[in-house]
């Protein structure tokens, strides 16, 4: 399963921490200006649409209903807000300015209800329809992951500590949690770490759980890892680890065809990249550090795209322009095919 680079990257004018492709096969980028960035990949050359401005903070996920064109998307402000994805210029269907106190990290749809989490401790459950709240549940600590059980019955949540909280879905309890300690490191007075990205495989039997295992908090160093949980029991079974803890996190992960787990990382400045490993495998079968600073993946078919943060950062203030000042940072996105 090795893919194969599609033409140069897509430029943004922003930056990007999370893009998802729709069911149409239209490629989304949540912005930190605020917008949501839009490209139709089903032809021989990626065509540009229009951008949707709906966010005053930045744009950090997105969902979508697999069968009616509606889009979720959510921001560092903590507002929910719904639209018609196939719209120029939509308007919210509906909206939660405070879905979240702060940063809402992530959201999913799942039959009529959307499930979203925030750095304020909360799970919180709305109503898809007309974002009525329905649910919610403190876990009492920083969240950051979330990905529904193939069964449907319960849903899981990763948080600051390593900790995997599985929740019903019907009576939206905490039915049991697993633990990946690895993931976090108390440095000093500061938690670091968390599991930063949760991927079911598809038949069900197990959890994959990732993030990084710190070794100092601050400017934060670590090795990515990621492990496989079986499903339900929470027994350990496969991992992977990186050989350098310049590599940091393993933000996101996704499953291809015949049973591989594409994954990105980001660290140090300039590092991280884009793998596929097949689960027990001592190192990945393929790895692209042609972008670093890599933080999302998306899948549509035989289309993977991952996005990362322009080389050149100029995040530590010291990359000047030619004009004398110092150039916002940018997130390329690379389009492959696996076929």
């Amino acid at each position: 399963m090795i893919p194969k680079e599609l033409g140069k990257p897509l430029t943004l004018p922003c930056q990007s921490s999370r893009i998802r492709f729709g069911p149409e096969g239209v490629l989304f980028a949540a912005g930190h200006d605020g917008s949501v960035l839009r490209w139709d990949v089903t032809g021989k050359e990626p065509k540009p649409l229009p951008t949707v401005k709906l966010h005053n903070g930045w744009a950090t996920a997105l969902a979508f209903h697999p069968k009616k064109p509606l889009a979720i998307s959510a921001d560092s402000h903590g507002a929910l807000i719904a639209w018609d994805r196939t719209a120029d210029t939509p308007t919210p269907v509906w909206s939660q300015p405070k879905a979240h106190d702060g940063w809402l990290r992530a959201t999913v749809v799942h039959d009529d209800r959307v499930v979203s989490l925030g750095r304020d401790g909360f799970v919180r459950g709305w109503n898809l329809d007309d974002g009525k709240p329905l649910r919610e549940l403190s876990l009492g600590v920083d969240i950051f992951s979330l990905a529904v059980a193939p069964d449907g019955k319960s849903f899981v949540v990763g948080d600051l500590f390593g900790n995997i909280h599985v929740i019903e879905w019907d009576k939206w309890k905490v039915l049991s949690k697993y633990e990946v300690k690895e993931l976090h490191l108390l440095d000093r007075i500061q938690d670091v770490g968390g599991v930063r990205a949760l991927a079911f495989k598809p038949d069900g039997r197990s959890l994959f759980v990732a993030g990084s295992v710190p070794k100092s908090g601050g400017f934060v160093q670590g090795f990515p890892l990621m492990v496989e949980l079986e499903w339900p029991s929470g027994k350990r079974l496969t991992q992977w680890k990186g050989a350098a803890d310049n590599e940091g996190f393993i933000h996101d992960l996704l499953w291809l065809d015949e049973g591989f787990l594409a994954g990105v990382t980001s660290g140090q400045p300039g590092q991280g990249r884009l793998f596929v490993w097949k689960p027990g495998d001592a190192k990945p079968l393929f790895e692209s550090t042609k972008l670093p600073n890599c933080h999302s993946l998306a899948r549509h078919g035989k289309l993977l795209a991952h996005s990362a943060t322009n080389a050149n950062s100029s995040g530590n203030g010291k990359v000047k322009g030619k004009d004398g000042d110092y150039p916002a940072n940018s997130s390329p996105i690379q389009l492959w095919t696996m076929a």
